[in-house]
């Protein structure tokens, strides 16, 4: 009997420990298998972490152990157990677990784990085999930790082979041109212009949708490059100072292109000055007859220590390229850039908001720069549509519209998001946003700067989460912005409702920022 309640012990142990840690592996993953990003996720939600709940309960029956009323402990472990696998529900995921191959390699070293907790108890006590799977329950989240650290030697080593086998195969053809990509902002958007306008000449490859990471290059290099394509376009993310050098060493670009440079990632990066120094890492990596491309609208860019080999491009006659006669409304763009030494180009383009249009003139000037004609460029720029999730126009049934900017948001973009909703001026204007995240010790000053703005554009402003979005709520009462004409909602869906509850065919909605489930 008593090998049959420690044999039920174990079962529910594996089911509720997989519930807990499959979170805490899903997390990790967001944060790109980083452990001390995991161990800032875990110190953030200490309380989920530590669930004083699971411990307390978990620690009553170790004690009956510990005095021997064995047969007490495990019935009654039993149905503790079976009361928080009852209970536990799994996390609503925007982004959804993947079961990658390093996953795999995880749930291995957590079985090998197991099984040494088996021998433990056939070879020690059973009781003590139960006493280490409560406590093992109990800190479930840190054994992801645990078990990521465990498995880096081996991690490393792969990641090693990939990369070398990428950076081989960038070398198996010689004619392929490499494009770099980078910025606190505005990189994904501007890789979408630059594939559109260039795949109008150029058999171009880019990295898809935010793979910006060294291991998302290097799979894309791995699985998707061919011998027939002539422009490879890579966006570069990072989050500590040496990652944009990392991805560099491999891809070896030929040009490269620097969005913008501002206040994002703090948490990881510390200071400005590490993601200034980080982005210019691209530039310092360009061969000597390489071309790096700047963003002239960016103050941080121009106080920057640049060399010789640089092209500008804006939206006022300082830079090399840039745009005049802009014209926006709430259905698009239109202007001209200006080239050095040639006619300029009209654009029109379906794409919203000021920041758009810089980093069409920065897709402009590469064209112009890799021998593209004014013809093929006007024609690209044609067929350029808006990324998911970064200012798209949505249309709701009920005839009212979306402005859909909900990918992670930054100051500059989001003050721009803020503008295009201004620019609705006949329309009841509303703002869903949850703030601005990754902002280190300067998260407060900034959004409490966004609610401020906010209050110049928005008629209406749902924000969520009470906590979160404190400095936003300071921001819109500094402005004596009507308190009647804000709701905070604890989480999204809440925010929907009052939403739906005050839209009509008259109204225009800018979702700004959606929280990614290590926010929530």
């Amino acid at each position: 009997m008593q090998n049959l309640l420690i044999l039920f012990n174990l079962i529910l142990f594996l089911i509720f420990f997989y519930q807990r840690t499959r979170e805490g592996l899903h997390i990790l993953q967001l944060e790109n298998y980083y452990n001390d990003r995991y161990a800032i996720w875990m110190k953030r939600y200490i309380r989920k972490v530590l669930n004083i709940k699971v411990i307390l309960a978990l620690l009553i029956p170790v004690i009956l152990l510990l005095f021997h009323f064995i047969k007490i402990a495990l019935t009654l472990n039993i149905v503790i157990y079976f009361i928080f696998i009852l209970t536990t529900k799994r996390p609503q995921e925007k982004k959804a677990f993947v079961v990658t191959a390093r996953i795999r390699r995880m749930y291995i070293t957590y079985f090998i784990l197991f099984i040494l907790l088996i021998l433990i108890g056939v070879l020690a006590h059973s009781k003590i085999a139960i006493i280490l799977a409560n406590i093992f329950s109990m800190v479930a989240y840190t054994f992801v930790y645990i078990v990521n650290r465990i498995n880096r030697p081996i991690e490393k080593s792969i990641r090693k082979g990939f990369c070398t086998k990428a950076s081989r195969k960038l070398k198996e053809i010689p004619n392929l041109k490499v494009i770099g990509i980078t910025g606190s902002y505005g990189k994904t958007s501007t890789k979408y212009a630059i594939n559109t306008i260039l795949s109008q000449k150029f058999n171009t490859l880019m990295t898809p949708e935010s793979y910006n990471t060294t291991m998302g290059v290097v799979r894309t290099i791995n699985e998707n490059l061919t011998s027939t394509h002539q422009l490879f376009i890579c966006e570069m993310g990072a989050k500590y100072v040496g990652d944009i050098k990392e991805i560099c060493d491999i891809v070896h670009p030929d040009f490269g292109i620097v969005t913008a440079i501002g206040p994002q990632h703090l948490d990881t990066f510390k200071s400005l000055e590490n993601v200034k120094k980080t982005k210019l890492e691209l530039v310092d990596s360009l061969p000597q007859e390489g071309l790096a491309f700047v963003n002239w609208e960016d103050e941080n860019i121009k106080k920057s220590n640049l060399p010789n080999n640089i092209v500008k491009f804006g939206l006022t006659k300082k830079a090399d390229y840039y745009a005049e006669n802009i014209h926006i409304t709430e259905r698009g763009s239109s202007f001209d850039v200006v080239l050095p030494n040639k006619e300029k180009i009209s654009i029109k383009t379906k794409l919203l908001g000021e920041l758009n249009i810089l980093n069409i003139v920065g897709a402009v000037a590469i064209a112009d720069k890799l021998g593209m004609t004014a013809e093929e460029i006007k024609i690209g720029a044609k067929y350029l549509k808006p990324v998911t999730h970064r200012l798209q126009l949505k249309q709701n049934p009920n005839g009212s519209i979306i402005i859909d900017d909900a990918y992670n948001s930054n100051i500059k973009g989001a003050t721009m998001a803020l503008d295009v909703l201004k620019s609705f001026e006949n329309k009841k204007r509303i703002l869903i946003t949850p703030g601005i995240v990754e902002l280190g010790d300067k998260a407060t000053e900034i959004n409490r700067n966004l609610g401020k703005k906010a209050a110049e554009c928005a008629d209406y402003v749902i924000l969520v989460g009470a906590e979160q979005t404190l400095p936003i709520l300071t921001g819109l009462q500094d402005k004596h912005y009507p308190e009647n004409q804000t709701f905070v909602a604890k989480n999204l869906q809440e925010a929907l409702q009052e939403m739906n509850r005050i839209t009509d065919n008259n109204t225009v909605i800018l979702l700004e920022n959606d929280l990614p489930d290590n926010y929530l």
